[in-house]
């Protein structure tokens, strides 16, 4: 049967798909947290309203100083301060820090004898005072802890009446840091004002301390610059008697320079120097012509050596006499070579010729050799001379040299003369300016503005602490909402669980109608004196729904079972029941769920002639178990009262397929209400020998996860087919979101069911 109406028995349930959330969605969450959300509102505000009634009030003071311009080093006057000039960041910064220094706030401390304040000086008892901020629940915390405090002394055995102080620097050191962290300093972009602001939970304290700070920064100021000027003075006079002695020890120093190595501005520098240059281009000459006779000396004698005699090699070999002996040889050697022709090689005049060739070339050689000593000599003329003017040139050099460090170590007395004397005019003039008015001094920071005492305190402030708790209790609300909804896996979404578990809706169940402070009536009631109403009407839906299911058979045994006790299984069975009857079909509904018995009570039901006990043992027939509802004839109901001895073991056996089918046998309809499934086996053992069965599951209740894990149980039992039931819907929220829209809707469902 399951096979034509769904999935197949093997098929497993989807997984919990995640819920998206809309407009929709979050306004449906939100109505239905809505008592929470409404409690943590209230709640959270309400502790803000008692701790800004309770918590101890405190007061800030605010006093304003001006930063004006002003050198702060007595001795740079390299710049001028304009009139209009504002101080720098830098400045600006400097005296932030100045003020909350522990130096200073040491003097604060010492002028305004703070060490004495129990408020500062946390070392000293707690002084008794009527401080108007002090409320119950202060009070209240301060006995909360001070119980540790005195259990810890007793444990410790510590002495309660030991009132030793630590050393006067610690306690000061303490009431410093006291101090400082109840001060606070402001500035406005780049104004040149700076506001000083101290909390105390004492008006008339805080607005005396706010002032005092103010005071005696520009105070302290003052004596800071007085005594940096009375310091500056000292330094210039100090250094105007340095300068004044090494003044007069440089002018002996020049003096004796000078005098000892004859240095001064003299015009025989220039002449020193012009001869040196003329030095420079006579070596320049020099050393050309030495190079040229260097180099015309290797020519010839390379062409001495290579026999080369031509008169493109050098000057001096084209005089008339070589010329002449060149011809000579020439022609002799034209005269041999003609003999030579004539004669042979042999013959005399052949070797006269020779021999006049070889005298003429030794007379070329005699005259080469001649030249090459002219040409040596004038090498070693040039070299003697470069070598005379280079030492020569040298020793101006030298001389320059000398003349040069001595007028160095001259110029430099004098530059250090220029200098001291440049150094002691400006001592001299900056000790005249400051010296006169070094006890007039002005501290570069003024008061404008005095505290008063303050007549509304800072902390706590009630509309923004109420304000600030409603913020916060709107924020904490949203977040536990959303964290409890995303943990939340009940089943709200008809569509979405018919879809997750792939199992049909059968009916939705509406709530129990009620009026105006009046409790819902029974469903038993209900069922019997409004036959017309909404919530009947959904059980005449469900049994059609079943008779569908079973395919149009007479003869149809329903399992009725959820997954967790209190989601409605009884009076779903109940209203199946009632409505299967006042269709016409004879119908018994079987209260199997023998640990609770719930289904007597419910009806109202009297007291049967024999018991389920007794029918098991066969004392008795199935009519006299079973008792008929007066108001449907065509209804019988077995249910065992709780003095019934009947064993819920009886489940576990033969004899609940005999009962069964007993039933089966003689009704039509056979309605069973089942212990749940998640609880108990029964319902599981039950279901193996029907022909359908109904889940109920309860809206705002009953989880996907045991819908989904009752449906795949009843998947593996095999055979009858399975639907489930939304139980407890309220019809009237079916609009989703516009009040307008529920209302409309509302009315138009009461025209078909009247309430």
């Amino acid at each position: 049967m399951w096979n034509r109406l769904g999935p197949s028995l093997q098929d497993s349930p989807e997984p919990l798909e995640e819920r998206s959330f809309g407009v929709r969605e979050l306004y449906d969450l939100f109505r239905r947290r809505l008592r929470l959300i409404i409690a943590i509102i209230i709640g959270v505000t309400a502790l803000a309203l008692v701790a800004a009634l309770e918590l101890p009030k405190t007061y800030t003071a605010n006093s304003m100083i001006v930063v004006e311009t002003g050198d702060a080093n007595p001795l740079d006057s390299s710049t001028q301060t304009q009139p209009n000039q504002q101080p720098d960041k830098s400045r600006m910064d400097t005296e932030q820090d100045l003020i909350t220094s522990r130096v200073f706030a040491g003097l604060v401390v010492d002028r305004l004898d703070l060490i004495e304040d129990s408020d500062f000086n946390t070392y000293l008892p707690p002084a008794a005072s009527g401080t108007s901020g002090t409320g119950v629940l202060s009070q209240a915390v301060g006995l909360i802890v001070s119980i540790p405090k005195k259990m810890l002394a007793v444990v410790t055995g510590a002495n309660a009446q030991d009132t030793s102080l630590p050393d006067k620097a610690v306690q000061q050191d303490r009431a410093i840091t006291s101090y400082l962290a109840s001060l606070s300093l402001q500035r406005s972009g780049d104004s040149a004002a700076m506001t000083i602001s101290f909390v105390n939970d004492d008006a008339v304290k805080a607005a005396n301390v706010a002032n005092a700070t103010a005071r005696l920064f520009v105070e302290w100021s003052r004596d800071n610059k007085r005594q940096d000027i009375k310091d500056a003075v000292g330094f210039l006079r100090q250094q105007s008697t340095e300068l004044a002695s090494r003044i007069a020890a440089i002018e002996g120093q020049i003096a004796k320079y000078a005098s000892e190595h004859g240095v001064s501005s003299d015009p025989r520098d220039d002449l020193l120097r012009a001869s040196i240059q003329q030095a420079n281009d006579q070596l320049s000459t020099a050393r050309g012509e030495y190079t040229q006779a260097q180099a015309r000396l290797a020519q010839v004698r390379l062409a001495a050596k290579n026999g080369d005699t031509g008169a493109g090699v050098d000057p001096l070999l084209s005089s008339d006499f070589l010329t002449t002996l060149r011809n000579d040889e020439a022609a002799a050697t034209r005269d041999r070579a003609q003999l030579a022709g004539n004669y042979g090689r042999n013959h005399p005049l052949v070797q006269e010729a020779d021999a006049k060739i070889a005298a003429v070339r030794a007379m070329i050689s005699q005259e080469m050799l001649r030249t090459i000593a002219i040409l040596e000599n004038e090498v070693r003329v040039d070299e003697g001379r470069v070598d005379q003017l280079t030492k020569s040139l040298q020793a101006s050099n030298e001389e320059l040299r000398q003349r040069s460090l001595a007028e160095a170590k001259l110029r430099e007395l004098n530059n250090d003369l220029l200098t001291e004397q440049k150094l002691n005019d400006l001592v001299s003039g900056k000790l005249g300016s400051l010296d006169p008015f070094s006890d007039a001094v002005e501290p570069g920071v003024r008061t404008v503005s005095t505290a008063e005492i303050p007549t509304s305190p800072t902390f706590p402030k009630l509309r923004l602490m109420l304000a600030g708790g409603f913020a916060a209790s709107l924020v904490l609300a949203f977040i536990l909402v959303l964290t409890l909804e995303s943990m939340d896996g009940r089943v709200r979404d008809s569509r979405r669980v018919s879809k997750l578990i792939r199992v049909p809706l059968l009916a939705s169940i509406p709530l129990l109608p009620r009026k105006f402070l009046r409790p819902a009536l029974p469903p038993l009631e209900t069922l019997l004196s409004k036959p017309r109403s909404a919530f009947s009407d959904a059980f005449r839906s469900l049994y059609s729904a079943c008779t569908r299911m079973n395919g149009g058979r007479v003869k149809h045994v329903v399992l009725v079972t959820s997954g967790l006790p209190q989601e409605g299984k009884t009076t779903t069975a109940m209203g199946l029941a009632m409505a299967a009857g006042m269709d016409g079909a004879l119908t018994a509904l079987i209260d199997l769920d023998l640990r609770t018995r719930h289904l007597h009570t419910s009806m109202g039901l009297g007291s049967a002639s024999k018991t389920l006990d007794d029918y098991l043992r066969g004392d008795c027939g199935l009519a006299e178990i079973v008792q008929t509802l007066p108001e449907i004839p065509q209804l019988d109901v077995m249910a065992p009262r709780a003095d019934d001895q009947t064993s819920p073991e009886f489940l576990n056996s033969s004899q609940l397929a005999k009962l069964l089918e007993a039933f089966r046998l003689e009704y039509d309809v056979v309605i069973i209400d089942a212990p749940p499934m998640l609880v108990l086996e029964d319902a599981v053992r039950i279901a193996a020998s029907v022909d359908t069965v109904v889940v109920v599951a309860a809206c705002d209740s009953t989880t996907q996860e045991a819908l989904s894990q009752v449906v795949e149980r009843l998947r593996f039992t095999g055979g009858p087919s399975i639907g489930w039931v939304f139980n407890r819907v309220d019809p009237f929220q079916q609009a989703h979101g516009a009040f307008r829209k529920a209302y409309l809707r509302r009315q138009q469902i009461r025209r078909y069911f009247p309430v």
